[in-house]
């Protein structure tokens, strides 16, 4: 089978021949892989910025695939269906998994990093988090319905709390996840502001539902100028645009963390948090209930899938892409022909 192989970290990911998964592990579900999403995480897995990594290692994490053969004790899962799943494995027995918060799992794996991955033909996947695809919605949605639009939802919604009415500001409004931030926030009745760094994204922002855009990385005055602050910030590029993101919160407003693209750090103005009463909070992952979610507002159209299917031959043009941030929405490899 073909799959794009990190042999070393630092390395450049590069297309490689693979022996197929010969045996099923029990809890595990063997997938013939039908789409997976370049995330910004591969990227920096691959520059060495995930410590837990070990090469050599087969990236991505974000897949739907149809069944192929099922690992002793899984339930629940039928041969040839379209499923997709959780971005890594969990035990299912810790204080997070038994109060169905599988995002917080103490002992999960995500693929492509502590697991083998899947840009791949075949992969092999934890069966205990996967669902059946709905009609309506394609595979390369379903590959984005957990660690891009299913995370959205539990940042936006749970972790931020958000209210209909309220000001939604999202940065990197044009990326893989602001485009579905704009989005998630939008069908949960909020004004969204979408920032973004270039004109061509952000026509494509306006186009996903923002009500308004910022072109460039000062925002904060014009968010304060327009609306008096936001409520919540949806933070998806992290240091470069922190400052901006805190200074243009209102009074008692939210931050919520999800992305850093430099891996860097930000000095955190203390006594604007305390004064201003503002919350900067972190958010991971998709839960199951999140992920079907997602899957139901794909299945509806309340999201729109932004994606560009490509072919896993083109994985070196994507990831340059991603790297200097020329992408717009999400990369799809399409593995099945």
């Amino acid at each position: 089978m073909r799959g794009i192989l990190l042999r070393e970290i630092g390395g450049r990911p590069e297309l490689a021949d693979l022996p197929e998964p010969a045996e099923i592990p029990p809890r595990t579900a063997l997938l013939r892989i039908e789409a997976a999403g370049l995330c910004y995480r591969d990227l920096l897995v691959a520059l060495g910025k995930f410590p837990r990594a070990r090469t050599p290692l087969v990236l991505g994490h974000e897949f739907s695939g149809r069944v192929v053969r099922v690992g002793d004790g899984v339930e629940g899962v039928r041969e040839g269906e379209l499923v997709t799943g959780l971005p890594h494995t969990i035990c299912g027995s810790c204080e997070f998994c038994l109060t169905a918060r599988e995002n917080l799992c103490l002992n999960k794996k995500w693929y492509g990093e502590e697991a083998q991955g899947v840009f791949a033909d075949y992969a092999l996947v934890d069966a205990s988090t996967l669902v059946r695809v709905p009609d309506g919605v394609p595979p390369s949605g379903a590959a984005i319905s957990s660690c891009v639009v299913g995370m959205l939802i539990n940042a936006i919604r749970d972790v931020g709390r958000a209210r209909a009415g309220e000001v939604v500001v999202v940065t990197g409004a044009g990326g893989g996840v602001g485009i579905h931030a704009v989005q998630v926030a939008k069908a949960l009745g909020c004004r969204v502001i979408g920032v973004t760094r270039t004109e061509e994204k952000a026509e494509v922002v306006r186009k996903a539902g923002a009500d308004s855009v910022v072109v460039g990385s000062a925002f904060a005055e014009e968010v304060k100028r327009a609306h008096g602050g936001a409520d919540l910030v949806l933070e998806a590029v992290g240091e470069p645009t922190m400052a901006e993101s805190i200074r243009s919160l209102k009074w008692a407003g939210r931050l919520v963390l999800v992305g850093n693209v430099t891996a860097g750090t930000f000095p955190l103005p203390l006594g604007v948090v305390i004064l201003k009463g503002l919350s900067v909070l972190g958010s991971v992952g998709s839960t199951v209930r999140t992920m079907r979610e997602a899957l139901e507002m794909m299945a509806k159209g309340s999201v729109k899938p932004v994606v560009r299917e490509i072919r896993l031959e083109e994985h070196e043009e994507a990831f340059t892409s991603l790297r200097e941030g020329r992408a717009v929405g999400r990369f799809v490899f399409r593995t099945a022909t």
